[in-house]
Protein backbone atom coordinates (compact mmCIF):
# COMPACT_ATOMS: atom_id res chain seq x y z
CA UNK A 1 0.00 0.00 0.00
CA UNK A 2 1.23 3.11 -0.92
CA UNK A 3 -0.25 5.48 1.47
CA UNK A 4 0.19 3.20 4.33
CA UNK A 5 -1.03 5.11 8.13
CA UNK A 6 -1.06 8.63 5.51
CA UNK A 7 -3.86 10.63 6.48
CA UNK A 8 -4.86 12.52 3.29
CA UNK A 9 -7.72 15.34 2.92
CA UNK A 10 -9.14 15.67 -0.50
CA UNK A 11 -11.75 18.83 -0.84
CA UNK A 12 -14.49 18.49 -3.22
CA UNK A 13 -14.59 14.84 -2.98
CA UNK A 14 -17.76 13.77 -2.89
CA UNK A 15 -17.94 13.28 -6.29
CA UNK A 16 -16.07 13.23 -9.75
CA UNK A 17 -12.29 13.64 -9.62
CA UNK A 18 -12.41 14.27 -5.71
CA UNK A 19 -14.52 10.78 -5.11
CA UNK A 20 -12.09 8.83 -7.15
CA UNK A 21 -9.16 10.14 -5.77
CA UNK A 22 -10.47 9.71 -2.50
CA UNK A 23 -11.89 5.69 -3.13
CA UNK A 24 -8.08 5.18 -4.48
CA UNK A 25 -6.20 6.73 -1.33
CA UNK A 26 -8.53 4.68 0.87
CA UNK A 27 -7.63 1.18 -1.35
CA UNK A 28 -4.14 2.61 -1.01
CA UNK A 29 -3.97 2.07 2.91
CA UNK A 30 -4.87 5.75 3.85
CA UNK A 31 -6.96 7.63 6.43
CA UNK A 32 -8.97 9.97 3.94
CA UNK A 33 -10.68 12.62 5.29
CA UNK A 34 -13.75 13.48 2.11
CA UNK A 35 -14.49 17.45 2.47
CA UNK A 36 -17.54 18.71 0.41
CA UNK A 37 -20.20 21.15 0.49
CA UNK A 38 -22.75 19.10 0.28
CA UNK A 39 -21.88 16.68 3.51
CA UNK A 40 -24.36 13.89 2.28
CA UNK A 41 -22.08 13.70 -1.32
CA UNK A 42 -18.87 13.49 1.43
CA UNK A 43 -20.89 10.53 3.46
CA UNK A 44 -21.82 8.46 -0.01
CA UNK A 45 -17.84 8.58 -0.47
CA UNK A 46 -16.83 6.85 2.71
CA UNK A 47 -19.60 4.66 2.26
CA UNK A 48 -18.13 3.59 -1.09
CA UNK A 49 -14.83 3.10 0.45
CA UNK A 50 -15.87 -0.73 1.51
CA UNK A 51 -13.77 -2.22 3.43
CA UNK A 52 -11.94 0.97 4.18
CA UNK A 53 -14.88 2.60 5.54
CA UNK A 54 -13.61 2.72 9.02
CA UNK A 55 -10.74 4.91 7.85
CA UNK A 56 -12.99 7.35 6.26
CA UNK A 57 -14.30 10.77 7.71
CA UNK A 58 -16.83 12.95 5.50
CA UNK A 59 -16.37 16.70 6.82
CA UNK A 60 -18.36 19.36 4.94
CA UNK A 61 -16.71 23.04 4.25
CA UNK A 62 -17.03 25.76 1.77
CA UNK A 63 -13.44 26.01 0.90
CA UNK A 64 -13.95 29.72 -0.70
CA UNK A 65 -14.85 30.70 3.65
CA UNK A 66 -11.74 30.59 5.08
CA UNK A 67 -13.40 30.57 8.52
CA UNK A 68 -15.24 27.08 7.66
CA UNK A 69 -11.68 26.47 6.27
CA UNK A 70 -10.64 26.63 9.88
CA UNK A 71 -13.11 25.23 11.64
CA UNK A 72 -12.52 21.82 8.89
CA UNK A 73 -8.84 21.77 9.95
CA UNK A 74 -9.66 22.32 13.87
CA UNK A 75 -11.92 18.86 13.36
CA UNK A 76 -8.91 17.47 11.51
CA UNK A 77 -6.21 17.99 14.43
CA UNK A 78 -8.96 17.13 17.11
CA UNK A 79 -9.91 14.29 15.69
CA UNK A 80 -6.79 12.55 13.98
CA UNK A 81 -4.02 14.65 14.69
CA UNK A 82 -1.87 15.57 12.19
CA UNK A 83 -2.45 15.73 7.86
CA UNK A 84 -0.13 14.49 5.61
CA UNK A 85 -1.78 14.84 2.11
CA UNK A 86 -3.73 17.75 0.76
CA UNK A 87 -5.84 17.37 -2.61
CA UNK A 88 -7.03 20.78 -3.58
CA UNK A 89 -9.61 19.33 -5.92
CA UNK A 90 -12.99 21.36 -4.72
CA UNK A 91 -14.29 23.45 -7.67
CA UNK A 92 -17.03 24.28 -9.79
CA UNK A 93 -18.55 23.72 -13.62
CA UNK A 94 -17.47 26.59 -15.93
CA UNK A 95 -20.73 27.67 -16.41
CA UNK A 96 -24.50 27.23 -15.04
CA UNK A 97 -26.81 25.29 -17.08
CA UNK A 98 -28.56 27.68 -18.89
CA UNK A 99 -25.06 29.92 -19.58
CA UNK A 100 -23.84 25.67 -20.60
CA UNK A 101 -26.55 26.02 -23.33
CA UNK A 102 -25.50 28.76 -24.97
CA UNK A 103 -22.05 28.02 -25.17
CA UNK A 104 -23.03 24.57 -26.45
CA UNK A 105 -25.05 26.66 -29.38
CA UNK A 106 -21.94 28.86 -30.23
CA UNK A 107 -19.33 25.55 -30.44
CA UNK A 108 -22.12 23.80 -32.47
CA UNK A 109 -22.06 27.38 -34.68
CA UNK A 110 -18.49 27.22 -34.77
CA UNK A 111 -18.42 23.84 -36.08
CA UNK A 112 -20.91 24.70 -38.74
CA UNK A 113 -18.60 27.53 -40.29
CA UNK A 114 -15.94 25.87 -39.85
CA UNK A 115 -17.40 22.90 -41.89
CA UNK A 116 -19.04 25.48 -44.44
CA UNK A 117 -15.88 26.91 -45.08
CA UNK A 118 -16.95 30.12 -44.19
CA UNK A 119 -14.31 30.90 -41.58
CA UNK A 120 -14.83 30.98 -37.77
CA UNK A 121 -16.81 33.99 -37.33
CA UNK A 122 -18.69 33.25 -33.90
CA UNK A 123 -18.21 35.90 -30.96
CA UNK A 124 -18.27 34.09 -27.55
CA UNK A 125 -19.18 37.52 -25.69
CA UNK A 126 -18.04 35.53 -22.48
CA UNK A 127 -16.11 38.78 -20.81
CA UNK A 128 -18.17 41.07 -21.82
CA UNK A 129 -21.74 39.59 -20.14
CA UNK A 130 -19.72 38.24 -17.18
CA UNK A 131 -21.27 39.37 -14.32
CA UNK A 132 -18.68 40.37 -10.95
CA UNK A 133 -20.71 37.48 -8.91
CA UNK A 134 -19.55 35.03 -11.52
CA UNK A 135 -15.51 35.93 -11.56
CA UNK A 136 -15.81 35.95 -8.18
CA UNK A 137 -17.81 33.01 -7.26
CA UNK A 138 -15.05 31.38 -9.71
CA UNK A 139 -11.76 32.79 -8.61
CA UNK A 140 -13.12 32.31 -5.00
CA UNK A 141 -13.89 28.31 -4.76
CA UNK A 142 -10.57 27.60 -6.98
CA UNK A 143 -7.67 29.98 -6.14
CA UNK A 144 -8.45 31.43 -2.85
CA UNK A 145 -9.92 27.49 -1.81
CA UNK A 146 -6.62 26.50 -3.02
CA UNK A 147 -4.68 28.81 -0.60
CA UNK A 148 -7.17 28.83 2.70
CA UNK A 149 -6.42 25.03 2.65
CA UNK A 150 -2.62 25.21 1.71
CA UNK A 151 -2.22 27.65 4.42
CA UNK A 152 -4.16 25.63 7.33
CA UNK A 153 -2.66 22.33 6.04
CA UNK A 154 1.05 23.70 6.15
CA UNK A 155 0.71 24.13 10.44
CA UNK A 156 -0.46 20.44 10.04
CA UNK A 157 2.47 19.13 8.22
CA UNK A 158 5.92 19.01 7.61
CA UNK A 159 9.17 18.06 9.93
CA UNK A 160 10.39 14.24 9.69
CA UNK A 161 6.98 13.24 8.42
CA UNK A 162 6.97 15.80 5.43
CA UNK A 163 4.01 16.23 3.62
CA UNK A 164 2.96 16.99 0.64
CA UNK A 165 0.27 19.05 -1.39
CA UNK A 166 -1.53 18.43 -4.39
CA UNK A 167 -3.25 20.70 -6.37
CA UNK A 168 -5.88 20.66 -8.90
CA UNK A 169 -5.58 22.86 -11.54
CA UNK A 170 -6.62 22.34 -15.69
CA UNK A 171 -5.68 22.23 -19.44
CA UNK A 172 -7.31 25.45 -19.25
CA UNK A 173 -4.78 26.84 -16.80
CA UNK A 174 -2.00 25.94 -19.58
CA UNK A 175 -3.29 26.87 -22.91
CA UNK A 176 -6.61 29.10 -21.95
CA UNK A 177 -10.18 27.77 -22.88
CA UNK A 178 -11.92 30.68 -24.87
CA UNK A 179 -15.45 29.83 -23.06
CA UNK A 180 -14.33 29.98 -19.86
CA UNK A 181 -11.63 32.84 -19.30
CA UNK A 182 -12.85 33.01 -15.22
CA UNK A 183 -11.82 29.64 -14.71
CA UNK A 184 -8.64 29.40 -17.25
CA UNK A 185 -7.51 32.21 -14.48
CA UNK A 186 -8.05 30.23 -11.67
CA UNK A 187 -6.61 27.31 -12.80
CA UNK A 188 -3.86 29.75 -14.23
CA UNK A 189 -3.22 31.10 -10.83
CA UNK A 190 -2.83 27.84 -9.37
CA UNK A 191 -0.04 26.39 -11.30
CA UNK A 192 1.85 29.73 -10.41
CA UNK A 193 0.78 29.28 -6.40
CA UNK A 194 1.61 26.00 -6.36
CA UNK A 195 5.32 26.70 -8.21
CA UNK A 196 5.73 29.45 -5.53
CA UNK A 197 4.83 27.26 -2.39
CA UNK A 198 6.91 24.80 -3.18
CA UNK A 199 9.97 27.05 -3.22
CA UNK A 200 8.81 27.91 -0.55
CA UNK A 201 7.95 24.39 1.63
CA UNK A 202 10.57 22.53 0.61
CA UNK A 203 13.24 23.04 3.77
CA UNK A 204 10.17 21.76 5.36
CA UNK A 205 9.59 18.67 3.48
CA UNK A 206 6.46 19.08 1.97
CA UNK A 207 6.11 18.53 -1.50
CA UNK A 208 3.60 20.74 -4.14
CA UNK A 209 2.50 20.05 -7.60
CA UNK A 210 -0.23 20.34 -9.90
CA UNK A 211 -2.45 18.34 -12.02
CA UNK A 212 -3.78 19.92 -15.04
CA UNK A 213 -6.40 17.36 -16.87
CA UNK A 214 -8.04 18.11 -19.67
CA UNK A 215 -11.67 16.99 -20.52
CA UNK A 216 -13.00 14.32 -17.93
CA UNK A 217 -16.11 12.50 -18.04
CA UNK A 218 -17.66 13.70 -14.48
CA UNK A 219 -20.90 15.60 -13.36
CA UNK A 220 -19.20 18.55 -13.95
CA UNK A 221 -19.46 18.02 -17.69
CA UNK A 222 -22.53 16.08 -18.29
CA UNK A 223 -24.00 19.31 -19.71
CA UNK A 224 -21.84 19.70 -22.51
CA UNK A 225 -23.31 18.79 -25.95
CA UNK A 226 -22.62 15.54 -27.65
CA UNK A 227 -21.27 17.32 -30.59
CA UNK A 228 -18.74 19.34 -28.45
CA UNK A 229 -17.69 16.01 -26.79
CA UNK A 230 -17.07 14.46 -30.52
CA UNK A 231 -15.30 17.80 -31.32
CA UNK A 232 -12.77 17.90 -28.67
CA UNK A 233 -12.09 13.81 -28.75
CA UNK A 234 -10.90 15.16 -32.49
CA UNK A 235 -8.82 17.49 -31.62
CA UNK A 236 -6.99 14.85 -28.47
CA UNK A 237 -4.37 12.43 -30.38
CA UNK A 238 -5.99 9.78 -27.94
CA UNK A 239 -9.30 10.29 -29.83
CA UNK A 240 -11.52 10.11 -26.33
CA UNK A 241 -11.99 11.95 -22.85
CA UNK A 242 -10.09 10.78 -19.73
CA UNK A 243 -12.20 8.85 -17.11
CA UNK A 244 -11.56 9.85 -13.64
CA UNK A 245 -9.42 6.62 -12.36
CA UNK A 246 -7.02 8.22 -15.10
CA UNK A 247 -6.66 11.09 -13.03
CA UNK A 248 -6.61 9.62 -9.65
CA UNK A 249 -3.78 7.09 -10.38
CA UNK A 250 -1.58 10.15 -10.98
CA UNK A 251 -3.04 12.19 -7.90
CA UNK A 252 -1.61 9.19 -6.06
CA UNK A 253 1.59 9.03 -7.73
CA UNK A 254 2.22 12.90 -6.95
CA UNK A 255 0.87 11.98 -2.89
CA UNK A 256 3.38 9.12 -2.99
CA UNK A 257 6.63 8.50 -1.78
CA UNK A 258 7.04 7.06 -5.95
CA UNK A 259 7.25 11.16 -6.59
CA UNK A 260 9.71 11.79 -3.47
CA UNK A 261 12.14 14.33 -5.34
CA UNK A 262 9.09 15.96 -7.56
CA UNK A 263 8.58 19.58 -6.40
CA UNK A 264 6.40 22.83 -8.29
CA UNK A 265 5.60 20.77 -11.51
CA UNK A 266 2.40 20.42 -13.38
CA UNK A 267 1.61 17.14 -15.10
CA UNK A 268 -1.24 16.62 -17.30
CA UNK A 269 -3.41 13.80 -18.16
CA UNK A 270 -4.99 15.51 -21.09
CA UNK A 271 -4.36 12.47 -23.88
CA UNK A 272 -2.28 14.99 -25.86
CA UNK A 273 -4.73 17.59 -26.28
CA UNK A 274 -1.84 20.25 -24.98
CA UNK A 275 1.79 19.40 -25.31
CA UNK A 276 4.00 21.73 -24.17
Amino acid sequence: MKLKDKAALVTGGGSGLGRAISLLFAREGARVIVNDINIESAQQTVEAMGEAKPRGLAVKADVSDSAQVRAMFDEIEKKIGRLDILVNNAGIAEATGEEMDRLNQKFEARVGEALGGQGVQTQWEVVSNMTDEAWLKMIGIHLNGTFFCTREAVKLMGGERGGAIVNMSSVAGLMGLEAAPHYSAAKAGIIGFTRAVARELGSLNIRVNALCPSFITTPMTEGISPMLKMMTSGQTPLGRWGEPPEVASVALFLASDDSSFITGQWISPNGGLFIG
